[in-house]
């Protein structure tokens, strides 16, 4: 047991190391910058060396205790604004993956189906434009009328299959593979989720918590990029360090929400058979919608009739 209390100790230690206090150590030296230099002098280091001078001139500058108080004020500081960017992070993942049904992001959706519906629609319309004329041109090329032809299904089928149904573009990821397996297996993914995860093998488990770690992180650094942001009112360049913190942070995120979703499907697809067969409801046919009906109806929630 002291073994693995002290194993777990330093996995901790390690981990707040990483995503806490290093993170924090870069926003607290940017705070101290944004402080000394203000508003008025933005980019002039002289100013900043300066200072570092005069400190390094005083009495107080070689003090262990000095020293020791700057260290623990700075450590402290890191890992109150750590935890900051975390709290922030978890509010950016509500964001991300809100449905858009309460009336603070009700309008999001629909703006962005409208912009689709303008990008898209004109987009399948020189498609389906260029598909016809090349049909009825004269001398007609088969090759290419078959390949017009195929991008216009391409833009007409993208018109309508990606079409916004969320406030955000992470949210429309998510909630596809929801969509997906309902349509697949008429299978309540948020029910049948914690029973399927018992029978996953270890690879799998651990590549689906490779994906929902790295989501996690980019939405810390989502709120990093509001921290950094918050020293615009010290220091205007923070709000460039800022956006550029966000869009790296949207960014990640996208890239991990399509490998989280990706692999929660190829979960539910490679799995669920062995599911029903521990709950002991396989059906005999091999309809898959049957395979999900069962499943839902073991773990007591009515499926769509």
């Amino acid at each position: 047991m002291p073994g693995l209390l002290a194993g777990i100790g330093t996995w901790i230690a390690d981990r707040w190391l990483q995503t806490v206090v290093l993170s924090g150590m870069l926003w607290v030296a940017t705070l101290v910058v944004a402080a000394r230099l203000g508003q008025s002098h933005p980019f002039d280091a002289a100013r900043l060396h300066t200072w570092l001078d005069e400190i390094a001139s005083q009495r107080a500058g070689h003090s262990p205790a000095a020293i020791l108080l700057a260290v623990a004020a700075a450590l402290l500081t890191a890992g109150a604004a750590g935890l900051a960017a975390g709290a922030l992070g978890a509010l950016h993942q509500r964001l991300w993956g809100a449905d858009g049904s309460s009336p603070a992001l009700a309008w999001l959706p629909r703006w962005r189906r409208r912009w689709w519906q303008r990008r898209y629609s004109e987009r399948a319309r020189r498609a389906v434009a260029d598909a016809l004329a090349a049909d009825l041109a004269e001398p007609r090329d088969p090759v290419l009328a078959t390949a017009r032809e195929a991008r216009a299904e391409r833009a007409l089928r993208l018109r309508t299959e990606r079409e916004p149904h969320r406030p955000t573009r992470i949210g429309d990821t998510l909630h596809a593979v929801a969509v997906r397996l309902r349509a697949r297996y008429d299978l309540d993914l948020d029910l049948a989720w914690p029973r399927l995860w018992a029978v996953l093998d270890e690879p799998l488990r651990a590549d689906l918590a490779g994906a929902r770690a790295a989501y996690d992180s980019a939405a810390r650094l989502a709120g990093w990029s509001v921290l950094y942001a918050v020293l615009t009112v010290l220091w205007w360049p923070a709000a460039l360090i800022g956006a550029g913190v966000f869009v790296t942070a949207v960014a990640r995120a996208r890239g991990a929400a399509a490998v989280l979703a990706s692999l929660v499907e190829a979960a539910v697809d490679l799995r669920l058979t062995e599911l029903a067969d521990q709950l002991g409801v396989r059906p005999d046919t091999g309809e898959l919608t049957e395979l999900g009906q069962a499943v839902g109806r073991r773990l007591g929630r009515p499926t769509r009739s």
